[in-house]
């Protein structure tokens, strides 16, 4: 587990991600995809590496109490639900985030070393196959009327049509996925330098050139190792 559950202090929740997509008219859908936590402990895991604190309200240390030190939240703490603490609702976040266990886990029939607080480190390290298990509800929307798409689309527009920078679920990821098409991924250097010192040791060779110039022996180690 990832996430200190509200007014705990050890970690029995995962990020426990909820996925949704519907196709609207003219090629366009809402695509929505989102930890159950404050953020994914992989935006964690980065801090961490380039050697920054985090933001207020993302985690807590190994007592519970809200904690910007990015190691201290990976190694001996843990993610705060969405919503943050108890003063700022995230006690909705939890319950989302058992929503999905319930979902998963419990109605997958899942090993009980992987439900709840049990659930084993999805690291090398682990004694055994992982138990998870994931849960699929697929609707067809032309059994509840007619035009789905077109009055999905109607709504997206109207949404991105509001006054200031408003996108909906999956306009980010569009860019990003437009802009490295065109100009490749953008990594922080001290994420590409890590990637290079792993390649290293995995023996993996015909590496990108933007990578060629990095000395991948200088990156920070892991977390967890």
């Amino acid at each position: 587990p990832a996430a200190v559950p509200t007014g705990g202090s050890t970690r029995a929740v995962g990020t426990n991600p909820l996925c949704f997509f519907a196709p609207a008219a003219d090629g366009d859908s809402f695509q929505l995809d989102m930890a159950t936590t404050v953020v994914p402990i992989g935006k964690v895991e980065v801090m961490d590496r380039i050697g920054r604190d985090c933001p207020p309200g993302w985690g807590v240390d190994r007592s519970g109490s809200d904690c910007t030190d990015a190691r201290e939240i990976c190694v001996n703490g843990g993610l705060h639900p969405l919503g943050g603490g108890a003063e700022t609702a995230g006690y909705k976040g939890y319950g989302l985030g058992a929503l999905v266990e319930v979902m998963c886990s419990v109605l997958g029939g899942s090993d009980p070393r992987d439900v709840g607080p049990s659930i084993r480190s999805w690291s090398a390290r682990r004694d055994g196959p992982l138990g998870y298990a994931h849960a699929f509800v697929v609707v067809d929307p032309g059994r509840f009327a007619p035009g789905f798409g077109g009055r999905l689309g109607g709504y997206l527009s109207a949404m991105r049509g509001l006054p200031g920078d408003v996108m909906v679920a999956g306009d980010p990821e569009r860019e990003c996925e437009r802009d490295a098409a065109a100009n490749g991924i953008l990594l922080h250097g001290d994420v590409a330098r890590a990637l290079k010192g792993l390649a290293a040791r995995l023996g993996v060779e015909d590496l990108p050139g933007a990578l060629g110039g990095l000395d991948g022996l200088g990156a920070r180690a892991s977390l967890y190792e």
